[in-house]
């Protein structure tokens, strides 16, 4: 895909800018405009308020495995974390109903209101997420989705060996760990949340690489813009 060529060469770049600052090289054809990094925008999905309401009442009880995976996912969605940063909230990252961690990616001081599903969750562990793997909570979580009924079909485009193809499966099967940090920016935009106030939350510290993570489709932008006074008639 064009985004994995674009890490290759992102690398590439930086290997050959390393190696002149050495004085390994003199060869400058990396830099040309020509040589640029391809990227285009992955198609994610996020999880909406209702669909997280539905993992939320699941009884799993009899799955422990399951009920397990389902509770670090929504702490997830309710943090607006990556996972490196979600999986290992412990009770001393509580403070006076806020979560403080610093992330691990970036380093960054983010301080997270503790909303009151989010509350029942960390009170059911004692205020320390279970721990748990990326790879066993990406399989699980598709099998909670699957039983709390989120199965919309779904399309995702892609571009496999410059061809654009298609798939469709149900919505399910496109959930994973970083849907979590996605539903969660999102869930909180379509609040009505000012952006900054999120990032704050999030740690982006950029707003275009925030706003890839905003997922509201062509209906919700309208019908949030149409409760605006601007398109109500209201002065």
């Amino acid at each position: 895909s064009p985004n994995t060529l674009g890490r290759v060469i992102k690398h590439l770049k930086l290997i050959m800018r390393a190696a002149r600052d050495q004085g390994l090289h003199n060869n400058n054809e990396f830099e040309r405009r020509a040589f640029k990094t391809p990227s285009v925008e992955v198609a994610n999905i996020y999880l909406t308020e209702h669909e997280l309401n539905k993992m939320l009442k699941l009884k799993l009880s009899k799955s422990p495995h399951l009920e397990q995976a389902r509770d670090v996912f929504l702490i997830g969605c309710y943090t607006a974390q990556r996972f490196s940063d979600y999986s290992r909230i412990r009770k001393d990252h509580i403070n006076n109903g806020f979560i403080e961690l610093i992330q691990q990616k970036t380093g960054a001081k983010v301080i997270i209101p503790i909303r009151p599903e989010l509350e029942k969750l960390l009170k059911k562990y004692n205020y320390n997420v279970p721990k748990t793997y990326e790879q066993k909570l990406n399989t699980y979580i598709k099998t909670v989705g699957e039983k709390a009924k989120i199965n919309e079909p779904v399309i995702i485009e892609a571009i496999r060996g410059g061809l654009k193809v298609e798939t469709t499966k149900p919505k399910h099967d496109f959930i994973k760990t970083h849907t979590a940090r996605r539903s969660g920016c999102t869930n909180m935009f379509d609040a009505g949340l000012n952006t900054l106030v999120i990032m704050k939350i999030s740690g982006h510290k950029t707003e275009k690489e925030f706003l890839k993570y905003i997922k509201l489709s062509e209906k919700q932008a309208a019908e949030k813009a149409a409760q605006h006074p601007y398109f109500s008639g209201s002065p």
